[in-house]
């Protein structure tokens, strides 16, 4: 890794936890909501299935690592890694949306869908760019501008889960509007 990379990435990092600081302290009071005991039990839920997840996905990295075919693999294993993780979080992420426990109850989710465009934006804008310096190191995917793009997609999924959920509810709710 080069040593521009190595401190851009620092400088990117940094900043982004400045701006979701500054965001967490003057949207508190607005974003505050609680979670149901229900929300919690799908939370639980969600937790476990992610775990699962992600242990059955070590464990098959662990597995290619021992037969040596990272070797001939076209990527890194650091962003084979960072996919797992990704993988974990999303199937935690997803279920919670599917059943209606990613917010809390009463939380005003407008500035959590402002801060989620944000990171899909300067993701995207973040790994396109890095495209152009270059996506392989020694004939292999790099972590950088892939890894990039993967957590832009992975939220860019989010948000599109949180649409159709939102969608399906209110179809719910015109439903139950007419049958009354």
């Amino acid at each position: 890794m080069s040593r521009e990379y190595t401190m851009g990435l620092a400088f990117g990092i940094l900043t982004a936890l400045i701006i979701f600081a500054v965001l967490w302290k003057f949207s508190k009071k607005r974003m505050k909501g609680t979670f149901d005991e229900r929300q919690e039990l799908v939370r639980g839920i969600g937790y476990k299935y992610a775990c699962f997840t992600m242990l059955g996905l070590l464990t098959g990295d662990l597995l290619i690592e021992s037969l040596g075919v990272y070797d001939t693999l076209p990527v890194t294993r650091a962003l084979v890694l960072f996919f797992i993780i990704l993988v974990g979080v999303m199937v935690y992420a997803l279920y919670c949306v599917r059943n209606d426990s990613y917010f809390g109850v009463g939380t005003d989710t407008r500035t959590y869908r402002a801060v989620m465009w944000i990171v899909i934006v300067c993701n995207g804008v973040s790994g396109v760019m890095g495209l152009s310096d270059g996506v392989l190191v020694d004939g292999k995917l790099s972590f950088g501008p892939i890894a990039s793009l993967l957590f832009c997609a992975a939220f860019a999924l989010l948000m599109i889960a949180l649409y159709i959920r939102k969608k399906e509810q209110s179809l719910e709710a015109a439903a139950e509007d007419e049958e009354e």
